[in-house]
């Protein structure tokens, strides 16, 4: 018959050292050179001493907030109000100064803009059907084409 597998605790029961060596090379840290990674450059345990590689995490950016068309049109007055955004008549002048970095497409707008910063590509769609103007949309893009049917011979 086999014997069962014993856990190392229960056969070393009766061994005064219990496998350790001499009766004082089981006290405390000091019989394996420190705790963690103390001596590790002097030659403890190679790979977390000089020669571990560095691991350098690299922080991600920070990104500028995105607001929708949705609440930039609820809060195009307030804007206005505090000085981030500037109103030329009925034309609505946004830029950088005013705390956004993009302009998403959800929702719908009913005032004309003058966008001088990022906009979703649905978003300059919509601001230019309202009859606004976005800078960067460049003027070959389709939003500009008209639809017109070619003849192909």
């Amino acid at each position: 018959m086999t014997e069962r597998k014993r856990r190392k605790k229960n056969k070393v029961r009766g061994e005064r050292t219990h496998g350790q060596g001499d009766t004082k090379n089981n006290r405390g840290g000091g019989c394996r050179g420190g705790r963690g990674r103390a001596g590790a450059n002097k030659g403890k345990f190679a790979s977390i001493g000089r020669l571990d590689p560095k691991k350098v995490r690299l922080k991600p950016r920070a990104k500028g907030k995105s607001i929708s068309l949705e609440n930039l049109n609820q809060k195009l007055d307030d804007l206005v109000m505090k000085g981030k955004v500037t109103k030329n008549k009925d034309i609505y002048i946004i830029t950088s100064d005013s705390g956004f970095e993009k302009i998403l497409s959800q929702g719908t707008i009913n005032k004309k803009l003058h966008v001088q910063i990022k906009a979703s590509k649905k978003a300059i769609e919509k601001i230019i059907k309202a009859n606004g103007i976005v800078d960067g949309a460049k003027e070959d893009d389709d939003l500009f084409q008209e639809d017109e049917d070619f003849d192909e011979e």
